[in-house]
């Protein structure tokens, strides 16, 4: 999807953020215009707060934003995607490598998406990502309310009842990125860090 810059006229490209849960099947998107961790957990705490509240397992696909190596049993995360997990009190497995099987329902989901939600923006034009937000989250909203095929409920209808009674609390404060990186402490005693452009000073005795 794509929205217009009002002031240079520009179409800017989006991607956009789809999620699911398991029993009703009930979907969250959200249009994010990089695929960075930072905007990637932005999306993911954005979902749990639509939703109320945070399943015990959350299967993300893998994605650099979320995953250092992959592997079929012990996948590496990244620290910032496990502070995210223990934050919100969520155990974090990524889906494995070329194994569709293993997010299935979200795949479905992408399908019913393209069908029910960008079938009927594509002959909208947007000056904002809040703007296209906006028509997304009001989109999936009626795609979920919409009954669903052979059940005499909507995803939403389901969600309510059965699912997010479920959900565990969420935390009071929503979470905050904290980085890491190694630094070698030079000569001068200081360590520079790229993120801030600044020298900040270390005891002598960590030279080298």
């Amino acid at each position: 999807m794509e929205y217009v810059d009002r002031q240079t006229g520009e179409m800017i490209t989006v991607y956009v953020f789809v999620a699911c849960l398991p029993c009703s099947d009930y979907a969250f998107t959200l249009a994010t215009t990089h695929q960075t961790t930072d905007e990637f957990l932005h999306a993911l705490s954005c979902c749990l707060r639509d939703f109320g509240g945070c399943p015990k397992l959350i299967i993300p696909d893998n994605l650099k934003a979320a995953v250092i190596k992959a592997d079929r049993y012990e996948p590496d995360l990244n620290k910032v995607m496990e502070d995210f997990g223990n934050h919100y009190g969520a155990v974090v497995l990524p889906a494995r490598v070329r194994k569709p099987k293993d997010k299935a329902l979200v795949e479905n989901q992408v399908k019913l998406v393209y069908q029910r939600v960008y079938a009927k923006l594509r002959n909208q034009t947007f000056f904002s990502l809040n703007e296209l937000n906006r028509a997304l989250q009001e989109k999936t909203m009626e795609h979920n309310q919409t009954r669903m095929q052979q059940k005499e409920y909507s995803r939403q209808e389901k969600f309510l009842a059965d699912e997010k009674p479920l959900l565990g609390s969420l935390p009071d404060t929503d979470f905050q990125i904290k980085y890491y990186t190694e630094l070698k402490v030079s000569p001068n005693n200081c360590i520079y860090l790229g993120r801030d452009k600044h020298y900040y000073s270390v005891p002598y005795a960590y030279i080298g």
